[in-house]
């Protein structure tokens, strides 16, 4: 990418911060027409074309990004929302997965909370959030996970104990060696 794409590409990011998305797609095709291989292009193209409602423009932004760099997690989680926004759960649930093996974060493993919970999968929505308030501990996670176990409990689902990350388990506790992950 060379200057003048850079310079195009920060001034079509700062015109959706600014909510001026029309004007953004116009940056975006402009550095698009001078080079298609600009995976950031494509997918703030997406975000613009999203934002303005234009939910199949967005999703083949998403896709020639990904195509171009298939490691790009911006484009994933934005590819996974707009799934979820869609109600398209199962194809919204993969590509969180892809986004979590790529190294997704605790924010990630909430929305694919939501997508689990959404599917009815509650005991796997639970565990995200437990595996998500180990990495971040957040108000609003406790309060997803009230919810979740209140559904669980409105199906007469059995609620599984409280789990304990390893760093806060006793040090003499069954299975703790220090490490921390699932």
């Amino acid at each position: 990418m060379n200057n003048k794409e850079k310079v195009l590409l920060h001034k079509g990011i700062d015109k959706i911060r600014q909510a001026r998305f029309e004007e953004a797609l116009e940056i975006f095709e402009r550095v698009l027409v001078g080079n298609q291989a600009i995976p950031e292009a494509w997918n703030n193209n997406g975000v613009a074309h999203y934002s303005l409602g234009h939910l199949d423009e967005a999703m083949n932004c998403y896709n020639h990004c990904l195509a171009l760099d298939p490691e790009n997690l911006d484009a994933l989680r934005n590819k996974a929302f707009l799934l979820r926004s869609q109600r398209r759960l199962d194809e919204a649930l993969e590509v969180y997965d892809m986004v979590l093996q790529k190294g997704g974060d605790a924010i990630d493993m909430e929305a694919t909370a939501v997508v689990l919970t959404g599917l009815g999968k509650l005991d796997e929505a639970l565990s995200c959030l437990y595996l998500a308030l180990e990495k971040m501990p957040m108000d609003r996670l406790e309060d997803e996970i009230a919810a979740v176990k209140a559904l669980m409990e409105e199906r007469g689902m059995p609620i599984p104990g409280e789990r304990v990350s390893p760093a806060n388990a006793p040090a003499n506790a069954p299975g703790n060696d220090g490490d921390v992950g699932p």
